[in-house]
């Protein structure tokens, strides 16, 4: 019997309903029975992650971190076997008790620096330019600050580069845009965001807040130079729950 996968979403909506097609998309399978059972929990009402790491070590960090592990119980005793939630931000809070939970979650920041590695390793012009893989990361002002994925860079001798602290305003911008809905002002503005930022180094983007994948599909941009943060937890939810996934655009098989 497959083993069943727990998605703990809702942060946002739209990226979680992505996730899900992302994984359907790459798991291996001719018919339903081949598909791994999965139940949903989105839950909206978990408290802005970015304000409360911003916010500093009191008691909105606590909130959170109470209610997703809440959350994450709660799949557990509904049959989950493995957890993946697809809110890169939140995982700075997940981090701090994954490890006493019964099943594992799938750490979206490990499984988006792989990939990045990957593509940038494969970058030529990464290559000549920085003398190492590169590659820029575009994410939430909370995650960024983190640290989450300067360090699982470097633990991979992956150069990321942060854009300078008012790209991240506009960032928020767009992240607010998927959010209420408006994907063509969303894909309008990252289509400025990723020629700036291409237009400086031409190297891999970590699109590392689960709204930008949204951003960049509806900015009708090639998928070469972007690397998913919601293709990058599909694959790597595959993986755990002992598939192969299957070879799809923007995704290495690693």
């Amino acid at each position: 019997m497959k083993a069943t996968l727990g998605i703990l979403g809702g942060m946002g909506p739209a990226a979680t309903a992505e996730f899900l097609r992302e994984f359907t998309l790459q798991t291996p399978a001719d018919r339903d029975q081949d598909h791994f059972p999965s139940i949903s929990l989105s839950d909206p009402t978990v408290p802005d992650r970015t304000e409360a790491i911003l916010a500093g070590p009191g008691e909105a960090r606590e909130k959170v971190a109470a209610q997703l592990r809440a959350d994450c119980e709660k799949l557990i005793s509904w049959g989950a076997a493995a957890i993946a939630c697809p809110c890169n931000t939140a995982h700075y809070f997940l981090r701090q008790f994954q490890d006493e939970l019964s099943v594992p979650i799938v750490d979206i920041i490990d499984a988006t620096a792989d990939q990045a590695f990957s593509r940038a390793h494969q970058s030529q012009t990464a290559s000549e330019s920085f003398g190492a893989p590169t590659a820029w990361l575009t994410s939430t002002r909370g995650t960024m600050r983190t640290g989450l994925y300067q360090d699982a860079a470097a633990a991979r001798g992956l150069e990321l580069l942060v854009p300078e602290d008012s790209y991240f305003d506009e960032f928020s911008a767009i992240i607010a845009l998927v959010k209420s809905g408006d994907m063509d002002e969303a894909g309008a503005r990252w289509r400025e965001v990723y020629g700036d930022l291409t237009g400086q180094h031409d190297i891999p983007i970590l699109t590392a807040c689960t709204e930008l994948p949204l951003a960049h599909a509806a900015s009708g941009l090639p998928g070469k130079n972007e690397v998913s943060s919601l293709k990058s937890l599909a694959y790597s939810t595959l993986k755990t729950l002992g598939a192969i996934p299957l070879a799809r655009s923007g995704v290495d098989p690693i």
